[in-house]
């Protein structure tokens, strides 16, 4: 199983140095094409995104946080900051497997 970024320039470079390999995206439409090939990779198992990318295609995170079980989809701060009232990408994994960490 593989993690995969879906950010922006500085985040991917970031989690790059952790062995984490991803894509930059400048825009909604490259979001989306990282996204639809991300979900389509049986390989990859978890798919980071940055808020404020996922804002911008945020009924694709949606569904597929919906209706797909793998790979999960967890937004993630980028080097702004976390946006606020967004849920944490901790609050998710304990809501995913159902134990407060």
């Amino acid at each position: 199983m593989k993690f995969f970024l879906i950010g922006d320039e500085y985040t991917v470079l970031g989690y790059s140095l952790v062995g984490i390999h991803g894509v930059v995206v400048k825009d909604p439409q490259e979001a989306t094409d990282a996204m639809n090939i991300a979900t389509k990779d049986p390989d990859i198992g978890v798919i980071l995104i940055t808020q404020r990318i996922a804002s911008k295609i945020k009924h694709l995170v949606e569904s597929a946080r919906l209706e797909m079980s793998t790979p999960i989809v967890l937004e993630i701060p980028d080097r702004q900051g976390p946006i606020e009232d967004r849920e944490s990408a901790l609050s998710v994994v304990q809501r995913l497997i159902g134990i407060k960490v």
